[in-house]
């Protein structure tokens, strides 16, 4: 009877170890589910203080994939964007096979926030650097979104830049990239409308690493 009595304290002692283990770990599964919700979030409303939504909206339907995830590759490094043409824009005066003078652009400082700060030539003017700027995606894909500010004489104005493409060992692929006004309250009439925009590839599918 004692050695029944002990085994079945210790089939319940086990039980109930096997209870607690249970459910430490579906809490911690849960609080993960909330920790990556949260993170989405955040990072959505970043993103939107960055390019607003409806600007966001109208690049994608110019061509660009927006990359929306939390966890995008490593991607600090300067590239080469090169030959460059025009893949849609909703300007009616564009011409469909219009050509861009070759860019480049240096991304680094990037961190476990979703942050990463652009330094670039011809993205949009022979220099540009962003004044606020953040990194989405997952796996190899990336959105990188920055906000630019252009001056021509007294006048100026804010552009919304999106580059997406993919991260293949030491070069980008698939590169497609977009800039759209999002705050001309300032730029009078030289720059295009608020609100116009253009989408532009790389033609050759591949950005080399370059020195910057």
């Amino acid at each position: 009877m004692k050695t029944f009595t002990q085994n079945l304290r210790w089939t319940l002692a086990t039980v109930m170890v096997v209870i607690v283990a249970f459910a430490s770990c579906k809490k911690d599964t849960q609080n993960e589910a909330v920790d990556a919700i949260v993170k989405q979030e955040e990072l959505k409303k970043k993103i939107a203080d960055i390019i607003p939504k409806q600007y966001q909206d109208t690049l994608a339907k110019l061509g660009l994939v927006l990359n929306t995830e939390t966890a995008p590759p490593a991607l600090e490094g300067s590239f080469a964007f090169k030959p460059l043409r025009l893949l849609k824009s909703n300007r009616p005066q564009d011409s469909p096979n219009l050509s861009f003078a070759d860019a480049s652009v240096r991304f680094f400082a990037q961190d476990k926030d979703n942050n990463i700060k652009i330094i670039g030539n011809n993205l949009l003017n022979t220099a540009d650097t962003s004044i606020v700027t953040a990194i989405s995606g997952t796996g190899n894909s990336f959105t990188v979104y920055g906000k630019v500010k252009s001056v021509a004489g007294t006048n100026s104005a804010i552009f919304g830049i999106i580059i997406s493409g993919e991260k293949n060992g030491a070069t980008l692929s698939n590169i497609r990239y977009g800039i759209i006004n999002i705050d001309n309250s300032n730029g009078g009439t030289r720059f295009i409308k608020q609100g116009d925009a253009r989408a532009v590839f790389d033609t050759d599918f591949v950005s080399q690493a370059i020195t910057f």
